[in-house]
């Protein structure tokens, strides 16, 4: 095993890996899309159906509280099945989803539906980053993972201009067209994306041997004589090692940090297209504003990504978390403005974009590596709670009598909190031992750490 991943760190990467990575990114730009998709449509299905806003809220948590599960549920099934099959499956479970929202004539029917389609964007999540890192060379591995990461919010940007062209067409339409692109790319991976090698060499299915080497042969990469021999490691006790002593303190602040920071990221993202709409009386500023919300959010991640080479990243995060906060106070006072609102909504998409990029990191330099993928799953799992909670917290808040410039005070001051608990987080000795493997299936985490981690005690 350790030579075949050698021999591909070695080798120059070849058009055939290009095309894998590319086929991912297509893929997490969908996903993008069919997740955020809602924020845009929201005022169209408030219209149809006279939702109060804590039922908007809920249907801009439902894709959350799936992704929380399919996370939890189906990811463990890439290991299991291999990353090909998880991915076709989630998929096809995301394209039938979003075209059965599409068909929607109820608040309830929309959010099962949203809720499908989260689960399987979830268990993508889990899959995608690992074929990236598995087909890309050492030396293109965090280029190629920062290309994958802006996917996300470039979905978002993706839908947002699909939204407004198809708005003379009802909210339904920008799911039906969801729907396709997500179909299309099943039927795309179904004939061009072949199964993690890592996968062939463990688990070693039926004729994992000939399914190697016919990978490596597209990869213009020597084949081998037989399969090596696979490495058997010892159990630790895991949720001890996590919970107790030093670890348990950081488990215990990155827990916290994780979940003011995504109920901040999920606030801001689900509910500021729909807030620019109601304090400005324009349907186009809203989804001008989320849109280049998502924009920002892309050269947010790569630019932290830059910086986190040159500082530290303990120190860099906590100040980015900090100035994230002081853009929410800055979006509450320029609501209700055109231009003033739309710049400083590209800087919070910046801003809370790059703190994704630097938790990730965070996390994974925080503990030994016989627990660090474990430990990470925990606090992200976490960090879920506060992003299915914020969206339907400022729905409940909204209904209650709190304006839209409150919300934004509110999820600062959660965010100025974040940042002092990561100031108290103290790094382990090793915090830069094993990066790429620190970061676990998560696609943020990949890149991040796959480039950013230089930290010391």
């Amino acid at each position: 095993m350790t030579s075949v991943r050698e021999s591909i760190d070695r080798a120059p990467m070849s058009a055939y890996q290009v095309l894998v990575v590319v086929i991912c990114l297509a893929i997490v730009l969908a996903e993008g899309f069919d997740l955020l998709i809602m924020a845009f449509s929201a005022s169209g299905v408030t219209q149809e159906w006279s939702l109060s806003g804590s039922e908007v809220g809920i249907l801009l948590s439902a894709a959350l509280f799936g992704m929380a599960f399919g996370s939890a549920f189906l990811a463990p099934l890439a290991d299991r099945i291999g990353r090909r099959m998880q991915t076709l499956g989630c998929l096809l479970l995301v394209a039938i989803a979003m075209l059965l929202a599409s068909f929607s004539t109820s608040f309830v029917q929309l959010g099962i539906w949203r809720v499908l389609t989260g689960l399987g964007i979830g268990g993508l999540a889990a899959s995608l980053p690992v074929v990236v890192a598995e087909f890309s060379p050492q030396r293109r591995r965090t280029t190629m993972l920062a290309i994958y990461t802006i996917g996300l919010p470039l979905g978002g940007v993706i839908g947002g201009l699909i939204a407004g062209a198809l708005a003379a067409y009802g909210w339904r339409a920008s799911f039906t067209v969801g729907a396709g692109i997500t179909f299309v790319l099943f039927l795309v991976v179904l004939f061009a994306m072949p199964e993690s090698i890592d996968y062939l060499l463990v688990r070693r299915p039926k004729n994992a041997l000939a399914r190697v080497n016919k990978t490596l042969q597209w990869m213009r990469i020597a084949p081998i004589a037989e399969l090596p021999a696979v490495e058997h490691r010892k159990d630790d006790t895991v949720k001890g090692a996590i919970f107790t002593g030093r670890n348990g303190i950081r488990s215990a602040l990155l827990g916290f940090v994780f979940f003011v920071f995504n109920a901040g990221f999920y606030f801001a993202t689900s509910w500021t297209p729909r807030l620019l709409e109601q304090t400005s009386q324009s349907a186009q500023q809203g989804i001008t504003g989320g849109t280049l919300l998502n924009l920002g959010g892309a050269a947010g991640a790569l630019l932290f990504g830059l910086l986190a080479l040159k500082f530290r990243l303990r120190w860099l995060a906590a100040v980015t978390v900090a100035c994230a906060a002081l853009s929410l106070v800055a979006m509450s006072v320029t609501l209700g403005g055109s231009a003033g609102a739309l710049v400083v909504a590209t800087i919070v998409g910046a801003l809370l974009n790059a703190i994704a990029s630097g938790l990730y990191a965070l996390a994974s330099a925080s503990y030994p590596a016989a627990v660090r993928t474990t430990a990470v799953g925990w606090v992200v799992a976490i960090g879920r709670v506060g992003a299915i909670l914020a969206p339907i917290m400022a729905g409940v808040l909204l209904d209650g009598g709190w304006t839209a410039s409150g919300l934004y005070l509110f999820f600062a001051v959660l965010l100025l909190l974040g940042a002092g608990a990561i100031a108290l987080i103290r790094l382990p000795k090793d915090a830069e031992a094993s990066p790429i493997a620190a970061a676990g299936s998560d696609p943020v985490a990949q890149e991040s750490v796959a480039s950013a981690v230089d930290e010391r005690p």
